[in-house]
């Protein structure tokens, strides 16, 4: 597949060198494009000390990642672990578990055929080493050899899947997300969805693996699906902001410009310095005192039509204290007690003390509870 222009690179950037391993409520490195961009921007792959990190674009516009932890030490400290593991493997050439974490330094720092004959030598000493097969697969995947990535995942499923308990083994679950996302790239969309229900089916609550789904079914033209996989991550990260495009996208297809707009606004608040399609798609929808005046003129006539308007004009400055005033307005006016309240509450931080979102807020809360 042939990337496009309209992907932007990722940029990866260390965490602090205490960071402890976790997993993340948000991809780190985002890329937007175009939805009819045909191709993808995939894979950077930074391994640092014992902790493999994998941020990667996926879909058509998207990102994710291709494991489960967060980026954990500089590349100066991944150059000293080379150093002090290449003594330890020295001392002890017949540890693979040895061979293993120079091989992960290796890669921290740049050095990916090193980081292969380390990891070889570790399989010739202990031939179904879990992580030596785990790691070749993702330096596979970062170089785009995918056949080859394809071929240590089905190896770790075979392995894995015979062990004691391992509908819970969260290894497997990893493997298949990096099966899924290895066939998405294929353009093996059905058995990359197979693939990544057996991920949930074990770890429901992954993020990414719900975001690699949506992936899959816009590719396969299942909009419905995208948008119930795309609900899912939002459901565990709210302020999302790879999804919450893509949901934006989904809408304004459909005609809730509205909707779209708030969720491009959400997107944009929180997508990494650099990233301007969210903004890009906001400022497609004309300025925020045109809105505004518009929602103005229907408010009275036109409730529904000028919520609308006004809702744009708010997600277009989310600062203008009038336009958040008249969304918390016509919600209200429209009937929804619980989103009349959340406007409200908005206005109230940009304007503290404001008495009439004060006394909205209390006259709502009873009516909401």
């Amino acid at each position: 597949m042939q990337d496009t222009d309209d992907n932007t690179d990722m940029n990866v950037e260390a965490a602090p060198d205490d960071a402890e391993a976790h997993e993340p409520s948000a991809p780190q490195s985002p890329a937007f494009g175009p939805r009819s961009a045909p191709g993808d921007r995939w894979i950077k792959v930074a391994i640092y000390l014992v902790l493999v990190a994998i941020v990667a674009v996926a879909g058509y516009l998207g990102w994710t990642y291709y494991g489960d932890y967060k980026i954990a030490s500089t590349q100066s400290v991944a150059a000293r672990a080379v150093a002090n593991l290449e003594k330890v493997v020295a001392k002890a050439p017949s540890d693979p578990q040895a061979r293993v974490q120079l091989a992960e330094a290796l890669m921290a720092n740049n050095q990916s055929d090193d980081a292969i004959a380390q990891l070889e030598a570790a399989l010739k000493l202990s031939k179904d080493n879990i992580t030596a097969l785990t790691d070749l697969g993702l330096i596979a995947m970062d170089r785009r050899e995918w056949k080859k990535a394809e071929t240590y995942w089905l190896q770790l499923v075979q392995l894995l899947s015979g062990a004691e308990m391992s509908n819970k083994d969260q290894r497997l679950a990893d493997v298949y997300y990096y099966l899924g996302t290895t066939l998405v790239e294929q353009q093996r969309y059905e058995e990359a969805v197979a693939n990544l229900k057996q991920s949930v089916l074990i770890k429901r609550d992954s993020s990414p693996v719900h975001y690699m789904l949506s992936v899959a079914y816009q590719r396969l033209d299942l909009p419905e699906m995208q948008r119930q996989e795309l609900d899912t991550v939002v459901a565990f990260d709210p302020k999302q902001a790879q999804a919450n495009y893509d949901l934006g996208l989904l809408d304004l297809s459909a005609g809730d410009t509205a909707e779209a707009a708030e969720l491009f606004r959400i997107a944009a608040d929180n997508a990494p310095s650099g990233v301007t399609a969210p903004q890009e798609q906001l400022a497609k929808l004309g300025t925020a005192s045109d809105r505004l005046a518009d929602a103005q003129k229907l408010a009275s006539s036109q409730p529904k039509k000028a919520l609308s308007e006004a809702r744009i004009a708010a997600a277009l400055d989310p600062a203008n204290a009038d336009a958040v005033s008249l969304v918390a307005n016509l919600w209200e006016k429209n009937g929804d007690a619980k989103r009349a309240q959340n406007a409200w509450e908005r206005l109230l931080e940009l304007v503290p003390g404001d008495s009439t979102a004060t006394a909205a807020i209390k006259r709502l809360s009873a009516t909401t509870k």
